[in-house]
């Protein structure tokens, strides 16, 4: 079309400019994207000075603006060659939504590994399914870690925790298990947490919890410790609590008297008592259950056990607590008890 183009991300970075001198537009282009901010939706702007006619376009995926293509050239845009950009910037919009959908496939298989992971399912069941799924999976000892943001800021958050260096390095498991909430299992290595603090530091409201170096095996009981320590502890910006932490955070803190351990001892006994003598573990099934706020599907996939065979332990666990498990004071205080059982 005789002129310059340039490629900008989101945030008006230079991504690519044809010819390479066009770089020297940058700064005019960016001053020009701030117009977008009063109107998203626009699918061209036209900027017309005496010696120069410029066209941007944003390039959209699902509501969100990815970045923008910038044309100028001395003569004003004819209607073809304005509909030629907004045809460029729609074909690149495609090729992101095939890229993004093929991340989207990448990132569900990460998140089915490290569920079975943080489930406690046997190793003959989840290496075999990661090398299928074609996901690496760190030898231990390891750490989990959750990180949150509010929702707004959770795209932000698994991105920038994808595309972290020094966790690159690492044999890893990142999944989104909602927005705003992200897992990270990784092995032990010098400066480790130092590199979680500093993802939480480059989204907004980060905050995270991380478990103590822990065995494969013992998983899912450090995983519940690091739900419960972020769970409880404060909303400080940039803070990562650490699991072992978990009787200094929240409520926890109040409660680690001989009394309240007598009364989770208590609570528990017949449950124990239930444990000696059956290959069930079903202190282990409850806390699942608990941690997944009592969705009998999500429950039984972290269990991998059947459905049915989570209501059949479960109404033996109601049995042996003589509780109702469906009432939600039960719940807290079977929940507490259980963090209490840790220490």
């Amino acid at each position: 079309m005789g002129g310059w183009a340039l490629l900008l991300d989101a945030q008006g970075s230079l991504v690519a400019s044809v010819p390479p001198s066009a770089r020297v537009n940058l700064a005019r282009v960016q001053t020009e994207l701030a117009r977008f901010a009063g109107n998203p939706h626009k699918l061209t702007m036209l900027v017309s000075r005496p010696d120069e006619s410029l066209a941007i376009g944003p390039v959209g995926v699902g509501g969100r603006t990815r970045g923008y293509l910038a044309l100028g050239r001395p003569q004003p845009l004819e209607g073809i060659e304005r509909s030629l950009v907004d045809t460029a910037t729609y074909l690149l919009a495609d090729d992101l939504q095939r890229t993004d959908d093929l991340r989207q496939a990448a990132r569900n298989d990460r998140k089915a590994v490290l569920q079975l992971l943080l489930g406690g399912s046997p190793a003959a069941v989840v290496r075999p399914t990661a090398t299928t799924l074609g996901v690496p999976i760190p030898d231990g000892p390891v750490r989990v870690a959750l990180l949150g943001v509010p929702r707004t800021y959770g795209p932000e958050l698994l991105e920038v925790a994808e595309e972290d260096q020094a966790l690159r390095r690492l044999v890893r498991v990142i999944a989104e298990l909602r927005v705003g909430r992200v897992a990270i299992l990784f092995p032990t290595a010098e400066g480790d947490t130092r590199t979680l603090e500093a993802i939480l530091r480059r989204v907004p409201h980060g905050r995270g919890a991380v478990s103590d170096p822990t065995e494969p095996g013992d998983l899912p009981n450090a995983w519940s410790r690091v739900q419960a320590v972020f769970n409880a502890s404060t909303e400080e910006p940039g803070r990562l609590s650490a699991a072992s932490d978990v009787a200094d955070a929240g409520l926890l803190k109040h409660l680690g008297t001989p009394e309240a351990r007598a009364w989770s001892s208590a609570t528990l006994a017949t449950l124990n008592k239930l444990d000696k003598g059956s290959k069930v573990d079903f202190v282990q099934t409850l806390r699942t259950f608990l941690t997944h706020n009592g969705r009998a599907d999500a429950s039984a996939a972290a269990l991998n056990i059947h459905r049915h065979t989570l209501r059949y332990r479960m109404t033996q666990i109601e049995s042996a607590l003589g509780r109702d498990l469906d009432d939600p004071t039960v719940r807290s205080e079977l929940w507490i008890a259980l963090q209490l059982s840790q220490d």
